[in-house]
């Protein structure tokens, strides 16, 4: 029987004990936090504990081989060809995720209407479009013998392209079908951060005599460099995975490598040559990259260098 003491104000002495202040914020992220540890930081050791294993995928790990399988990966030609092409899908697709996107959400947004409301979701239909959908689209249109893309040039007298297959124009073309869709998501953020702007400030101005382009240079784009620089870091972070899908449904990574990049060579490595030692010791490679230069970047905002 559940006893009252005499000074308890009518508490009960067996009901539970109220949350600490410094317990309540833990308790309340707990899902969170173990949704975190079974989909992120789980794989993560996972994948660096394979990393100095010898596993073919298909029977139980061999046993340990420490370094070896860095070793083996640094020796590798494709895997260098594949990270510098990693960091050229960052370089061509930044003006795409920063610089465009800018520009087509300040043109609309200077025309509010029906017709800015259009086009904006005639510009960001490539987003709700399902990427291998949109992979095996472009494939068809771009096939050197009946695709769309060789018929239209035709019109013009220019002969026959193999867009896929040629070096010197593979590349390009992951880029400009990559790039659609990273242009459209990123002016959808660019709209969002154009819509939180004080309209009085800007009015202000153009009665003060001010131009389009000085509104424009003056006071829109200084309060969108914060949106900028996350864009423009995000693009540099994600830039070869997003161009992943594209990659492996229209080129494998050729002609020659061209279009190859790190997450794809990953990809190749475990599942294509079974060579699950080695693809986990690109992964941690790239994992230690980007952490070392998330560091840099931490510091470099700290210190205003």
């Amino acid at each position: 029987m559940t006893t009252v003491t005499g000074s308890s104000r009518g508490v009960l002495t067996g009901a539970p004990r109220p949350l600490t202040p410094a317990l309540r914020p833990w308790v309340y992220l707990s899902p969170l936090l173990v949704a975190l540890g079974v989909w992120i930081y789980g794989p993560a050791l996972f994948t660096l504990a394979l990393s100095v294993l010898d596993w073919n995928l298909t029977t139980p790990p061999t046993g340990f081989v420490g370094a070896d399988n860095f070793a083996r990966l640094f020796r590798s030609a494709d895997f260098w060809q594949a990270l510098g092409q990693t960091l050229l899908y960052a370089a061509a697709l930044l003006p795409f995720s920063t610089v465009v996107p800018l520009l087509l959400a300040i043109m609309l947004w200077q025309r509010p209407g029906r017709a800015s409301t259009a086009y904006r979701s005639l510009l960001f239909l490539p987003v709700m479009m399902a990427p291998v959908a949109v992979a095996v689209s472009w494939k068809f249109m771009l096939n050197p013998l009946l695709g769309l893309a060789n018929e239209v040039v035709g019109w013009f007298g220019v002969p026959p392209v193999n867009w896929l297959g040629d070096p010197s124009t593979a590349l390009l073309v992951i880029v400009a079908v990559t790039a659609a869709k990273v242009t459209a998501f990123n002016m959808l953020l660019y709209s969002a951060a154009l819509s939180g702007l004080d309209r009085r400030t800007i009015e202000a101005a153009r009665l003060e005599g001010a131009t389009s382009w000085e509104i424009t240079r003056f006071i829109v784009a200084p309060q969108l460099v914060g949106t900028t620089v996350l864009l423009g870091t995000l693009s540099i972070v994600l830039a070869g995975q997003w161009v992943f899908t594209n990659v492996t449904v229209l080129t494998q990574g050729g002609p020659d490598g061209v279009t190859d990049n790190i997450y794809y060579r990953i990809y190749t490595l475990g599942f294509s040559f079974f060579e699950t030692g080695t693809a986990s010791a690109a992964a941690v490679v790239v994992l230690v990259v980007f952490a070392v230069a998330g560091l840099a970047w931490r510091v470099i905002r700290r210190f205003n260098v």
